[in-house]
């Protein structure tokens, strides 16, 4: 099977080797460096605020944002904790917090060229402090100029880290001057089920099967279906045991939604983000326009009434 080159797949899976292998081949990014013993010192360089980190992991588990110096060392502490039960050892990582609006690209890797799949807009990102993954809407509303930089930004980040064939899953902000700054750049398809949100090709293929005709040598993926679609992500709203979702069949009834799942059964132990690193599930929808999918899954939030001992 075609595949990335295994340094190139592990270097996307700590984070502080990713940024540095981007900062080596100037690949626009926010600023950054490893939390040494003096968070202060590295805190002072990069400047307020800041959004402090595990190198590994994902759902944005540990994520934290700083506004201040007298918030340094309560929130290090705190994402060291939970970096220590991921198992991970070694300095944590710090960023210089970006503006503005956030996107994510799924994309294939063919014969070191990237294919563009989906372009997904985050209009519910959360500022801080803790980021928690909510809505993803395509297609995205950025100017046309602004996906072709994405492109060619991703597409450096892909050739600097010899990521040559195979799915590629990048997610950046555009700042406040209308550059791309990247945030993450992985060697899988988008996380959990989100991938369900999309369909290519006239028959409907799911991303996995694009993603599996890659590497068995498919040279040309299908393009994405044109209806607007998206995909809500639940995140855990509490500490506790969840006992039941009501208002599901409410939910399903709703026009334009076309799917919800959840993905944690009931008696299962649940934490919230940072500490948590899973989502109750997700609900899919498709709409005339993004603005209506976006629309239809804030809604559709609003009818689920999670229940938490």
């Amino acid at each position: 099977l075609s595949h990335h080159s295994p340094e190139g797949a592990a270097a996307t899976r700590d984070k502080l080797r990713l940024r540095s292998a981007l900062a080596r081949a100037e690949v626009p990014q926010p600023a950054f460096a490893p939390l040494s013993d003096d968070p202060h010192e590295v805190a002072a360089a990069l400047g307020y605020p800041l959004v402090i980190k595990p190198r590994t992991g994902t759902a944005s588990q540990g994520v934290l944002r700083v506004d201040s110096e007298d918030q340094l060392e309560e929130v290090t502490a705190r994402v060291r904790t939970i970096a220590d039960r991921m198992g991970e050892s070694g300095p944590l990582l710090a960023e210089r917090y970006v503006e503005g609006p956030e996107v994510a690209l799924e994309g294939l890797v063919i014969a070191g060229r990237l294919r563009t799949l989906a372009v997904f807009d985050k209009p519910d990102t959360s500022p801080g402090p803790t980021f928690e993954e909510t809505l993803l809407v395509t297609p995205s509303q950025l100017s046309p100029e602004t996906l072709t930089e994405l492109e060619r930004v991703v597409t450096a980040a892909v050739g600097t880290l010899g990521m040559s064939h195979g799915p590629v899953h990048a997610e950046a902000k555009i700042d406040s001057e209308g550059r791309v700054q990247i945030l993450e750049v992985a060697a899988r398809s988008i996380g959990g089920l989100c991938g369900r949100s999309l369909r290519f090709g006239l028959m409907g293929a799911s991303l996995e099967e694009l993603i599996l005709e890659a590497a068995l040598g498919g040279v040309s993926p299908a393009t994405r279906q044109p209806r607007p679609s998206g995909v809500l992500m639940l995140p855990v709203p509490a500490r506790g045991v969840l006992t039941g979702v009501d208002g599901i069949d409410d939910v399903e009834e709703m026009p334009g939604v076309t799917e919800v799942e959840i993905t944690i059964p009931a008696g299962a132990a649940v934490e919230p983000l940072p500490d948590g690193d899973r989502y109750l599930g997700f609900i899919f929808a498709t709409g005339s326009t993004p603005h209506e999918v976006a629309e239809t899954l804030r809604a559709a939030r609003g009818r689920l009434r999670v229940r938490i001992d």
